[in-house]
């Protein structure tokens, strides 16, 4: 590590790790960036070296447009939203990274055939096709933002907003995206500040330098805090998009609105004229023009709530406190035991009660499900998760920050 940080520049941290691409190089630069807020200007320049690492789509001549997320569980927002803003007219390209514990591309790719890493040429035929394409970061878009990602991760270093701000504009800058909403989503241990206050501040630095980036951009404060929706996890994540399709949740529903909130914000097109029954057809629309099976979604959907046998009940009434840091970390634990996966998927949550909803000694507060050699320790971890308090906490309405 750099002995004198003081002495030297975001500027020159930014253009040693731009230029050696090194382990040192990461380390003086979040090392610097966790004690020392990088100016605007490093941020922007951080942001095209990470984008200018790989390929460009610099040659389609229709704006681009996409809703991308600070990260947290219990959100649908990144498998929802391109849907909606393709129901509204919108063409959407949306490079991603693997979530924790379910990110819109991570989720995808548990779908049989699901191809989460086309090729240039590719990517344009897709677009072309259907619209919507949704994809993985990999050595051929972003791949310096990936490498820096991935040592942030393991380095615990994920929570530096400039560094967040510099890695969602980076992969908006490779695909030549012209409008983006961004999902803030506010919690303690949230990427974008600990609170609203922070969060705010964040997100007004966010939209300032994706406009000097040349960008239009919004963003929507969520409470991250609290599950927006029950189901929580990949192959969770799954069955609660047939839900949605279905239209049978309640809770769904809700977020569903919310959702549609954030697409018709960002879209110019404003007229929603669209059913369920279309929405699902736009999702699949995707799933198999990127070479998925739909036959296979459904297969995970019905394993997933099958194998939903596990129960932990109220242990006296009043309102459920879940604990998303901990049930975040609870889910990953186990998925980062499994080898040989690249999107493992062998546990999962589902809420039977919300946050707002009261419950009464006895009642099942959630179902889960794991695989067999984990069970035991994920059990254990589940029951630090859930508390019982005397008041509700409600889901917030969108804090839209332009």
């Amino acid at each position: 590590m750099i002995n004198n940080a003081s002495s030297v520049t975001s500027e020159q941290l930014i253009n040693t790790f731009l230029a050696e691409k090194s382990s040192a190089s990461m380390l003086n630069l979040t090392a610097h960036a966790k004690i020392n807020d990088l100016e605007d200007e490093a941020i922007v320049k951080l942001a095209r070296g990470l984008a200018e690492s790989g390929t460009i789509i610099s040659d389609i001549a229709i704006p681009l447009c996409d809703i991308p997320s600070t990260g947290g569980p219990g959100s649908l927002s990144t498998l929802l939203c391109p849907v909606i803003l393709k129901l509204l007219g919108n063409h959407i390209l949306k490079l991603g990274v693997p979530g924790r514990p379910a990110g819109g591309i991570d989720v995808l790719g548990q779908i049989s055939g699901y191809e989460t890493n086309p090729d240039p040429g590719q990517l344009r035929s897709w677009l072309s096709e259907n619209k919507y394409v949704h994809f993985l970061a990999d050595q051929r878009f972003a791949p310096l933002d990936a490498q820096l990602f991935s040592f942030r991760k393991a380095n615990n270093s994920l929570h530096i907003p400039a560094l967040v701000i510099a890695s969602l504009l980076s992969k908006k800058v490779a695909m030549n995206l012209k409008y983006i909403g961004l999902d803030v989503r506010v919690s303690p241990f949230g990427n974008f500040g600990a609170d609203n206050v922070a969060a705010k501040e964040n997100a007004a630095r966010f939209n300032r330098i994706a406009g000097r980036l040349g960008i239009k951009s919004v963003c929507f404060l969520t409470n991250g805090g609290i599950p927006q929706q029950p189901y929580i996890g990949r192959g969770e994540s799954i069955l609660a998009l047939k839900h949605v399709f279905g239209g049978e949740n309640a809770h769904l529903n809700r977020h569903f609105g919310l959702l549609l909130q954030m697409a018709v914000t960002v879209s110019a097109n404003k007229n929603i004229t669209f059913t369920m029954k279309d929405a699902e057809r736009a999702f699949f629309e995707n799933v198999i023009t990127q070479g998925g099976d739909r036959a296979s979604f459904y297969e995970i959907a019905v394993r997933t709530e099958k194998t939903h046998i596990y129960q932990i009940k109220a242990p006296q009434s009043g309102f459920p406190e879940v604990n998303l840091r901990l049930l975040r970390d609870a889910i990953v634990t186990i998925q980062h035991q499994i080898s040989g996966e690249r999107f493992s998927d062998p546990c999962g949550v589902i809420l039977a009660k919300m946050p707002y909803e009261f419950i009464s000694a006895g009642e099942v507060l959630c179902t889960y499900r794991c695989e067999a050699p984990y069970l035991e320790e994920f059990a254990g971890k589940l029951e630090a998760c859930f508390n019982i308090t005397g008041s509700s906490s409600a889901v917030t309405d969108l804090e839209v920050i332009n």
